[in-house]
């Protein structure tokens, strides 16, 4: 709530990262790599179907409910820290490999901690969920990344 008790304004993305450059620039901090951070308006969005108690994810790019998750990437970072340990699970492959990373690599946050869930849905559709921190908010974003051939 701002002074006059009304309700806060939604920013979009864009304007939120050109308030926080300008504060940054104001206060001569680090500037995190934005190039990680979503921008624009997203056209796969991750939805879920009610199902008893619980909710299925739908497929983020065509929603169908059917959907695997083959694989996890996890991105420990300090703040702003130069380097992160990035672990990658492969459930196909059955191999787990972790790695210290210098700068960003494929951590979906240029400033924190960051998750990339990929996956497949029934009807063919290959995707990755991306999963970022930034100034205490968290941003999911999701990716086509191809599409499963037909055997």
């Amino acid at each position: 709530m701002d002074k006059k008790g009304d309700k806060m304004t939604k920013l979009s993305m864009n304007k939120f990262i050109n308030m926080t450059v300008s504060d940054m620039n104001r206060r001569n901090v680090m500037e995190p790599n934005f190039d990680k951070y979503p921008t624009g308006v997203n056209e796969n969005k991750i939805s879920f179907t009610e199902y008893d108690d619980d909710q299925l994810m739908n497929c983020p790019i065509c929603g169908f409910n059917c959907t695997h998750i083959k694989g996890v990437e996890v991105f420990a970072r300090g703040e702003d820290a130069a380097e992160h340990v990035h672990t990658t699970v492969d459930m196909e492959e059955m191999s787990t490999k972790v790695e210290n990373v210098t700068g960003s690599g494929r951590n979906p946050s240029g400033r924190r901690d960051g998750l990339i869930l990929s996956g497949y849905c029934e009807s063919g559709c290959k995707f990755d969920i991306e999963i970022a921190q930034h100034k205490g908010n968290t941003f999911f974003k999701s990716i086509k990344t191809g599409k499963i051939k037909d055997d």
